[in-house]
């Protein structure tokens, strides 16, 4: 049964996030109190460039791996990702060389350009082999990845922090070197693999061929993709130029501890959910199923940063900061409201690409793009007060990815009655508990007292 088969299979992947779920808990108030705060805003900078450019670099192609129809077209799929990648890079280089030459901002003062590209040559061979695992529905192999990656991650960056590494920041160090050892260790994995598959057969011509057939992907999916995580990372990009790095460390941290959920079953859910998608072929009793099920559980796992933080998990969040994190509880405030459509209906989104529907995808990802970066560009340019720059930005996309849910829901022909009756009882609750904790932060209340008199301790707020 495709239902059971999704649970077991998501259990697989994401008993590694279970395991690594708590090691964030542990290890993030430790980094708090080793590094400072303009050491996550420049990690902030960093991670937004790389997650725009990760997830636009391949044009769509990678998710035509798991879509291809037998396993020489899976070969050739990849060698068109990486073709597609090197040329993405190429354009990247380029990019930063003429702007770091024309004296822009951005460019010149960018941390660690050298690290950025090492780091996305990198990731792309993990995302390719990713998905030839996914295909091959090798999850095991993938838990063990995920727990490599996390772990070797904390180690290396608790290391450089004790050292105190002043050459390099040592929380983009420390990223870099364990997605090298997470991508070893795949690669061991997938040797045989490698070994066996039949590379002198390779065709040029059939890459052409699957350039055209799977044109969708980067018409359609890739922009889509681009845009929803440009809405995503652009804040921080945004901010940066009007706000200190202190303050951009604060909301950069912020924005990964509410999409732990997301991580912890929700990434795993989506890629295990599209693979039956393609098993599916069509069949609408079996996509419907399927779909239910995902439903259902997203249903609950989305809704839990917000009730969490509306029941006064704010103050929890600040002790585990650290004192010099006073403001991250009214940021989190803020961010609640975007934080639980998004996790709601990103494990979803893999219908698109097997309906072929990706040019729903490219249009609400518009409206979440258009929307997101105009209400933080609006906000800098008419207010200092980052928490109603951060509601505006959360109220504008958390309407996009509803409507984007709603979407989904006809597409797999549910409709809201559909849903868990227990779960919208907690999202009511949940969402109305916030408003009255909103209004208790001053600075919304309270128009007259700007950002950088509640955050301390001030810096010029000049782009860094």
């Amino acid at each position: 049964m495709p239902g059971s088969s999704l649970y077991r299979n998501t259990l697989k992947m994401s008993s590694s996030n279970i395991l690594m779920y708590f090691v964030p808990v542990i290890v993030t108030p430790i980094l708090t109190r080793l590094y400072a705060k303009e050491a996550f805003g420049e990690w902030g900078v960093f991670s937004s460039v790389i997650a725009i450019l990760g997830v636009g670099m391949f044009w769509g192609y990678e998710n035509a791996i798991v879509k291809a129809h037998d396993e020489a077209d899976a070969r050739h799929t990849g060698l068109l990702c990486i073709l597609t990648s090197s040329i993405t890079l190429l354009l990247t280089a380029l990019v930063f060389t003429v702007g770091s030459a024309a004296g822009l901002p951005f460019f010149q003062s960018f941390p660690e350009k050298g690290l950025l590209f090492a780091y996305l040559v990198v990731y792309a061979l993990y995302i390719i082999l990713y998905n030839f695992c996914n295909r091959q529905e090798k999850y095991n192999v993938l838990a063990i990845s995920h727990v490599i990656l996390g772990g070797s991650q904390a180690v290396l960056r608790i290391t450089f922090g004790l050292i105190a590494l002043t050459a390099v920041n040592g929380l983009i160090l420390g990223t870099m070197l364990a997605q090298v050892l997470n991508v070893l260790f795949i690669l061991f994995c997938l040797y045989e693999f490698l070994k066996v598959s039949n590379w002198k057969g390779v065709s040029l011509q059939r890459i052409k061929e699957l350039f055209r057939l799977n044109s969708r992907f980067p018409f359609f999916d890739a922009p889509a993709s681009v845009m929803a995580f440009a809405a995503f990372q652009s804040p921080t990009l945004i901010l940066s130029q009007y706000f200190s790095k202190a303050d951009i460390g604060c909301f950069s941290i912020v924005i990964q501890l509410l999409l732990m959920p997301m991580s912890f079953i929700g990434t795993a859910m989506g890629k295990v959910y599209y693979q039956q998608l393609c098993r599916a072929q069509g069949d609408k009793a079996a996509i419907q199923e399927v779909s239910q099920k995902v439903v259902n559980t997203v249903c609950v796992i989305s809704i839990l940063p917000l009730l969490f933080l509306a029941a006064g998990g704010d103050y929890v969040l600040v002790k585990f900061l650290g004192d010099k994190w006073t403001t991250a509880g009214n940021v989190a405030l803020c961010l609640a409201i975007w934080s639980f459509p998004t996790v709601l209906s990103q494990p979803l989104i893999p219908l698109y690409r097997t309906l072929d529907k990706q040019k729903n995808l490219l249009i609400f990802n518009a409206f979440y793009f258009i929307g997101g970066v105009g209400a933080i560009t609006l906000g800098c340019l008419t207010t200092k007060n980052l928490y109603l720059i951060l509601l505006s930005f959360s109220l504008v996309t958390a309407v996009c990815k509803f409507c984007m849910f709603s979407d989904l829901l006809r597409l797999c022909e549910l409709r809201f009655r559909n849903l868990n009756k227990y779960a919208l009882c907690i999202w009511t609750v949940s969402l109305v508990l916030l408003c009255f904790r909103l209004a208790e932060i001053p600075s919304i209340t309270d128009p007259g007292i700007g950002f950088h008199s509640i955050f301390e301790p001030f810096e010029p707020t000049t782009a860094q």
